[in-house]
This record gives C-alpha cells, structure tokens and sequence, in this order.
C-alpha cells in the first residue's frame, strides 16, 4: 500500500510538469539577427517567425536543401509551443488569484 501511495504522489507531482523558455523572447535585430545566427551555425536563413509583442524566432535551413516545407513546418511548430506556453501562464495568473 505504500509503494502505491508513492508512485502515486510520484506520477501527480511530474505530470504537472511545464515546459518553459528561457531567454528573450525576440530576436534582437529583426532579419540582421536571425541571418547572423544561423549563419553562426552553418545554415541558412528560411524565413522568421513574428508573433507580435509575445515573441519572434528564426527559422534555418540546411544550405541548397531542395523546398521550403521544412521551414514551413518549422515555423509552425515554434509558433505552436510560443500559444502552448502563453495558455499554461495565463492558466496558472488565474489559478493564482483565486
């Protein structure tokens, strides 16, 4: 019965578990800084994602690499998990205040 109650305090306590970003939230230098940074990693710059005040990010390619769908996708699942974050803090503000 112990072993029970442990596991599930174990499962409760890390299936609450939220990702969170650190960082700026913005690419300092709009395009200049994204072009920089994939160049810094040997890629090429494919496109920038831009959500408003709540954050921007760069989208990177491999140099020659045939179509743009990847960036697509990429671009997609950034601004996928940016809503994902806003919607678990606004859920935790309101929580708070009651």
């Amino acid at each position: 019965m112990k072993r029970l109650m442990m596991t599930l305090i174990l499962t409760a306590t890390t299936a609450g578990c939220a990702t969170s970003f650190t960082g700026s939230a913005h690419v300092e230098e709009g395009r200049a800084g994204c072009e920089r940074k994939c160049a810094g990693q040997g890629l090429a710059m494919s496109g920038m994602v831009y959500m408003g005040e709540y954050s921007s990010a760069c989208v990177c390619e491999v140099p020659g690499a045939a179509g743009g769908s990847g960036a697509a996708a990429a671009a997609g699942g950034a601004a996928t998990g940016v809503v994902l974050q806003m919607r678990a803090a606004q859920q935790q503000q309101q929580y708070s205040y009651r």
